[in-house]
């Protein structure tokens, strides 16, 4: 497997997660304050490994052409 498709493959995984995230967050999944702050925390995390990839993937692209 090459990096370009690792690289999907984990930006689909981020934003799967996202989504569960997010309908949790949306439904009133909530129980407790401190799962709620668990929550905001992971879904930042996959925010931000979701724009290193990103800028990654932009900088692979420019030294490719």
């Amino acid at each position: 497997m090459d990096g370009f498709r690792v690289v999907q493959f984990i930006q689909k995984t981020i934003n799967e997660r996202k989504a569960s995230v997010l309908t949790i967050l949306e439904n009133d999944g909530i129980n407790s304050m401190e799962q709620y702050r668990t929550l905001m925390g992971e879904l930042n995390s996959l925010n931000y490994i979701a724009q290193e990839l990103s800028s990654l993937l932009e900088k692979q692209e420019q030294l490719d052409d």
